[in-house]
């Protein structure tokens, strides 16, 4: 999981190595980053920029699936 960096580096610092030590401990899969390749394109965003668009989605979709796929085959 990733955050914006607005409040500040040390609490994104801290955020980021929240979820990958939960999966550690916890023995679980986790998606690194799910808007990997979409974030901060205008292109895959709706306007409003946050939000993908359903190019974007198919994206987002393959993040997922990345990382589920191996877990149910």
């Amino acid at each position: 999981m990733q955050i914006p960096p607005n409040m500040g580096p040390e609490y994104t610092a801290e955020f980021r190595t929240i979820f990958p030590d939960l999966a550690n401990t916890n023995k679980i899969a986790l998606i690194p980053f799910l808007l990997d390749g979409v974030a901060g394109n205008p292109e895959l965003n709706q306007r409003d920029g946050i939000h993908p668009t359903a190019e974007g989605q198919l994206i987002v979709a393959s993040n997922v699936w990345s990382v589920l796929e191996p877990l149910v085959r």
